[in-house]
């Protein structure tokens, strides 16, 4: 078996073109990664729920404390 090493020094002295074949043989045999799935949140019930007025933070304000903390 061969070392890493030596097969990275018998891949440097391939023509290019045959690095792409690698890079396909290793892409098509590479563990697929998972799609990203779309949340909605819509129907949360963080957004969904009755909210108390004297409880509830103006949307404006928010915004104003995320950018004085950004500065």
């Amino acid at each position: 078996m061969s070392t890493l090493a030596e097969i990275e020094n018998a891949i440097e002295q391939l023509p290019p073109e045959q690095w792409m074949e690698i890079r396909r043989w290793m892409d098509s045999r590479a563990p697929k990664a998972k799609a990203v799935t779309q949340v909605d949140w819509s129907g949360s019930q963080a957004v969904t729920r009755p909210r108390d007025p004297k409880t509830r933070i103006d949307a404006a304000a928010v915004a104003d404390a995320l950018a004085a903390v950004r500065e």
